[in-house]
């Protein structure tokens, strides 16, 4: 059934009173989305773009007042590949099988996703490195390392998932995930990364004279 057209959008849209982070220009834009996450509750998708230089940066927060967690998953074959992961752009993710951690910046974004494609990301990384890594001793310890997570794609080499957020806005919705809030010396050796800015929309315009 096609959606009615003269419904009302889902997306939200507000015009920020805030420079952009990169370029310094008035032109930011906040569009967010309710979701609804299974086992997790109520969420907010949101998206933060730049008129003038196409800036560009996605969130997931919960609803739910977080406190700093950690989710740990063991993916002991195929079935938990499935296991679905919220991912909030303040959280670092580590897979120590790997030895890999990926960390907030800037420039990071949300995702909802699953294990599986948290591998697609890590190997996106190690392929990068395999081929423009600064040292011979680096691109081959990539190519071992993509080696690795091939298996751990298909299922047949087991690894552990874990997230820490210091704002608790990521989890592992799977029923084995091992859940304990942060200890404060954790919470202060995590990165945040967090962009903010200040959501606060601006006064409408004055139409303009006849």
């Amino acid at each position: 059934m096609a959606a009615d057209p003269g419904a009302p959008s889902p997306v939200q849209e507000t015009l920020l009173d805030a420079p952009c982070p990169m370029c310094g220009g008035r032109r930011l834009v906040l569009r967010s989305l309710q979701l609804d996450l299974p086992y997790f509750g109520d969420a907010l998708a949101t998206v933060v773009l730049c008129g003038d230089c196409g800036f560009r940066h996605a969130d997931v927060l919960l609803t739910k007042e977080g406190r700093p967690t950690r989710y740990r998953l063991r993916v002991r074959g195929p079935a938990d590949l499935s296991a679905r992961v919220v991912h909030s752009s303040t959280c670092t993710i580590r897979i120590p099988e790997l030895k890999a951690v990926m960390e907030p910046g800037q420039t990071s974004e949300a995702f909802v996703s699953n294990a599986e494609g948290v591998l697609l990301r890590f190997r996106e990384v190690l392929g990068f490195l395999s081929r423009n890594a600064a040292s011979r001793r680096k691109r081959a310890a990539a190519v071992a390392s993509l080696e690795t997570v091939a298996r751990m794609i298909d299922g047949r080499e087991p690894f552990t998932l874990v997230l820490d957020d210091p704002f608790g806005n990521s989890a592992i919705l799977h029923e084995a995930a091992e859940v304990r809030p942060l200890t404060d010396a954790e919470v202060r050796g995590l990165k945040a990364g967090a962009f903010t800015v200040e959501l606060r929309a601006r006064a409408p315009r004055s139409p303009a004279s006849p």
